[in-house]
């Protein structure tokens, strides 16, 4: 079967981008396929639409949208744009249990995205790791194993930019362990004293989702991104049997077809060579900004629950 590069986490109306702008981004990136997530905040259905209308030949667009459930930001991804019509699934915090049941019967897939995130809209957070552990290995949903916002610390898990031969997802997951072992193995007493808490946790932050996407049903990985330099800058290989998103669907539940998952790789004939993505200034701000805002309210909410 061919193998597919697609991301299947992607924004375009919360920035205002432009689709023939985005688009372009997809084709320089030779990506086969696309799911738009668009936050339910922001008209998840006029922005598959408006990707829709310019979309070119050789991409294939998948409908989805970035669900804000009660134990944080899921996305449901579908064959066709009936999934803009399903009642009360974009409800704000729509609790999970409903969203896996309406999943179960309009035949849609679920993925928690980003579970160690930011505080106020990730899973981990919100539900707490060991129940957000059980319910990833007792119902039908995936997690999102490699979110690109978080690119620029993905070389934690590699030695070098190179590596020797194709991955699959096993492989990936054990090499991720092996680093994080070996790294923190490697760090002198006050090497480890400068890794601060916050340090362990960026690093926590992208090296616990490919453990948890290990008890569940499938994996997905996607770029999440709000601009189109971002589209990407995470993703899978994917062997699928025709580039539709019926059939990609079907392949991601899967995991033995999942060849690869991570930042942007090229095959060199002998391996994959991954492409590093800078930080821009603004958005580093933009991150910072958001950040806080997020502990604030954390903070704000455990003021109101000692009061």
């Amino acid at each position: 079967m061919p193998v597919l590069t697609i991301d299947l986490h992607t924004h375009l109306l919360e920035k205002g981008v432009n689709p023939r702008n985005y688009w372009r981004a997809a084709k320089a990136k030779r990506l086969d396929a696309v799911a738009i997530t668009e936050h339910t905040s922001k008209k998840p259905e006029r922005a598959y639409s408006m990707l829709l209308e310019n979309k070119p030949r050789g991409i294939a667009l998948l409908p989805g949208a970035e669900l804000d459930t009660d134990i944080g930001h899921v996305i449901a991804l579908a064959k066709n744009s009936e999934i803009y019509s399903i009642e009360g699934l974009f409800r704000k915090k729509i609790p999970i249990k409903k969203t896996l049941r309406i999943a179960e019967q309009e035949g849609i897939l679920l993925s928690i995205v980003h579970p160690w995130g930011f505080s106020n809209d990730s899973a981990a957070y919100i539900l707490g790791e060991k129940k957000l552990g059980a319910l990833v290995e007792r119902e039908r949903i995936g997690v999102e194993a490699f979110n690109g916002m978080f690119a620029n610390v993905s070389g934690f898990f590699y030695a070098t930019s190179w590596v020797k031969k194709p991955m699959n997802f096993f492989d990936f997951l054990e090499k991720s362990r092996l680093g994080r072992k070996t790294r923190l193995s490697r760090l002198g007493r006050k090497g480890k004293e400068k890794l601060d808490k916050k340090g362990r946790e960026i690093i926590e932050r992208c090296t616990k989702p490919f453990e948890l996407a290990e008890k569940a049903s499938f994996v997905t990985a996607g770029s999440d991104a709000h601009k189109p330099n971002r589209l990407g800058t995470g993703i899978m290989k994917l062997e699928a049997k025709r580039k539709n998103p019926e059939s990609i669907l079907e392949a991601v539940q899967d995991k033995g077809n999942v060849k690869w998952v991570g930042p942007y790789a090229r095959e060199t004939g002998s391996g994959y060579s991954i492409d590093r993505v800078s930080i821009q200034k603004a958005e580093f701000l933009s991150g910072l900004k958001y950040a806080a805002k997020s502990t604030l309210i954390k903070k704000v909410k455990g003021r109101k629950g000692s009061a």
